[in-house]
């Protein structure tokens, strides 16, 4: 009987160790998992014009509903606007006139990663700027 006392003893398993090696495994496939994300949005999602040669490049998009939206789009040199649902893409108008063509020459076209988040991050810090310098 004390036999298998002392045994059952001896053969207890590292619990401690054994949930410090899931935990850094756990680590380490999340650490890869981020990287491939942020390596594929880095690489793959290359959008509005980042590239060289790039022909197709969108200017600016207004979202009319959560899934519909219009887009204004520079496809070889030509202003296209067009309607963008779930469904299908139709293209609206074609800007032609010179008027129009240098109001939109004049705006920036969207960046990518340049969101709401990043507006009023930089909103809020030039008017913590202005608070310090009274």
């Amino acid at each position: 009987m004390d036999g298998l006392r002392e045994t059952s003893q001896m053969i207890q398993p590292d619990l401690w160790g054994a949930g410090l090696k899931t935990l850094a495994m756990l680590c380490i496939v999340i650490g890869v998992l981020i990287l491939v994300l942020f390596l594929m949005k880095r690489f793959l999602y290359l959008r509005n014009g980042s590239a060289q040669g790039q022909l197709i490049k969108m200017l600016s998009s207004y979202h009319v509903t959560p899934k519909e939206r219009i887009a204004l789009i520079d496809v070889a040199g030509e202003k296209l606007v067009i309607g963008i649902t779930p469904e299908n893409i139709t293209c609206l108008a074609k800007i032609a006139k010179s008027e129009a063509l240098e109001r939109i020459e004049g705006v920036k076209p969207l960046q990518a990663g340049r969101g709401l988040f990043e507006k009023l991050l930089t909103s809020s810090l030039k008017g913590k700027g202005r608070s310090t310098e009274r």
